[in-house]
């Protein structure tokens, strides 16, 4: 659809210069100028457009680059990181193996409150 607006654009422009054109032809000079500077204009324009896009190409390839890169930085270091927890997990499963076993009394029984009261078990 886009195109068709230009198409139809510069169809209609170019109908209303020659019109122009053959109607006044004292104003050839300025006008000629105009078109001149118009193309001059559109040509930079293309110009421009061509090396900002492949600026910003080679940007975001780069940026491209640089992210892989810190990506498989952090892969190697969490498998580094991994293989350090795995190491010290086995050395206290190794540690708390050995270790003579003695059941673990929970602070909140109440057998384990009483037991600890100062007072003894009478309490108001």
């Amino acid at each position: 659809m886009e195109t068709f607006f230009k198409v139809v654009g510069w169809t209609t422009a170019a109908i209303l210069g020659a019109a122009v054109w053959n109607v006044f032809p004292e104003y050839r000079t300025i006008i000629s100028s105009i078109l001149v500077a118009l193309f001059i204009c559109y040509v930079f324009s293309v110009l421009v457009g061509v090396t900002v896009r492949r600026l910003i190409g080679d940007e975001l390839l780069e940026l491209r680059l640089q992210t892989n890169a810190t990506a498989d930085r952090l892969e190697l270091i969490d498998r580094k990181v991994t293989a350090v927890l795995r190491d010290a997990l086995e050395q206290r499963q190794a540690r708390t193996q050995t270790l003579p076993f003695r059941p673990i009394v929970s602070a909140r029984t109440p057998e384990a409150v009483r037991s600890r009261d100062p007072i003894g078990s009478v309490r108001n």
